[in-house]
């Protein structure tokens, strides 16, 4: 049965999009608003001249997909990755969505009224109810509001709320991230390489071969993913610069796979992709019951809240999104 409660969920990454599948089953109507082109939040794809450049999270693993959503690890989209990626413990193999890394994030928001290119920047709270501003529109009123945004992004739009989430304020502010560049390499020929290349140079941590990948375009494309502390140091470089440093640091790791300079010095597509909130370094430590605020039906998930992989973003918009339900069913 339909519920009267309208719910905003701001951010359609994993957090966002398990929140308002659950919330959805549970007959409340549900709106996403997300500031991005497409939703996936970090499982991002990026489709450009023929290339596909899975430039956020690479692949992730069935254990990682709660008993909550386990009906998706059997969907037809998902697939094992090839033989020469390394296994989790136990043996577990990785896993890949077809036909782009964004496409997990979409069958899990099948269905819900999700609007995206929308960035709010103010939050409101009157006579027990949210409006949301995007500058230029005004979206609401809504029951409750979830904020699946990275720490700080969120910490900015409860500032505005105060006092209500006095407790997810100060929780979100204690977080703490460092960057990651990606760089997408892509080449008009196909040469063969590994799926993989783990730390070929002190500059790039990782470097995915995307021809690798089930369902993706039959040419050499590359995503390297600089490690955290050159990222770090490098974060204001301009992205053009990003790019041609890590495609000279490219040759030495893919030359002995017969790739020579001359080949690799003009690529058909490069860019340099910045991931300001990409490795969680200091989470805000929150269980299921502190997600959501004490006196109004304020939630926040995220893979901040506890634990920072694919597991902890959808286990606590699932659990987020349960707080909410139990904060509604008692007003």
């Amino acid at each position: 049965m339909a519920k009267k409660e309208k719910i905003l969920i701001i951010g359609s990454g994993l957090s966002g999009m398990s929140a308002g599948r659950v919330l959805s089953a549970s007959g409340y109507q549900v709106t996403i608003l997300d500031k991005g082109f497409r939703c996936g939040g970090r499982f991002a794809t990026r489709r450009i001249d023929a290339f596909s450049f899975d430039h956020g999270t690479p692949y992730f693993y069935p254990s990682q997909i709660p008993e909550a959503l386990k009906d998706m690890r059997t969907e037809s989209f998902l697939k094992n990755w090839p033989e020469d990626v390394p296994e989790k413990d136990e043996g577990e193999a990785a896993l890949v969505s077809l036909p782009a890394m964004r496409s997990f994030p979409e069958a899990l928001g099948r269905g819900l009224d999700i609007q995206q290119n929308v960035q709010i920047k103010k939050l409101s709270f009157d006579d027990d109810m949210f409006i949301a501003e995007s500058g230029d529109a005004s979206y609401g009123p809504y029951d409750a509001v979830l904020l699946t945004a990275p720490g700080p992004q969120t910490a900015d739009l409860i500032e505005g709320l105060q006092p209500i989430g006095a407790d997810l304020l100060k929780a979100a502010r204690k977080v703490t991230y460092t960057p990651q560049f990606s760089v997408l390499v892509g080449y008009d020929f196909l040469r063969d390489a590994p799926a993989l290349i783990h730390n070929p140079t002190p500059k790039i941590a990782k470097i995915v071969n995307q021809a690798k990948k089930p369902e993706r375009p039959d040419k050499s494309a590359f995503v390297a993913f600089c490690s955290p502390e050159w990222s770090f140091e490098n974060l204001d470089r301009p992205k053009e610069e990003v790019a041609q440093i890590i495609l000279e640091d490219m040759q030495k790791a893919l030359s002995p796979h017969g790739f020579t300079s001359e080949m690799l010095n003009n690529p058909a597509y490069l860019a340099a992709h910045s991931w300001r909130y990409a490795r969680l370094e200091t989470s805000a430590g929150l269980s299921p019951e502190a997600q959501i605020d004490t006196t109004s039906a304020l939630a926040v998930a995220g893979d901040w809240i506890m634990l920072p992989d694919t597991h902890g973003a959808l286990t606590s918009g699932i659990e987020a999104a349960r707080q909410i339900e139990t904060k509604l069913s008692r007003s």
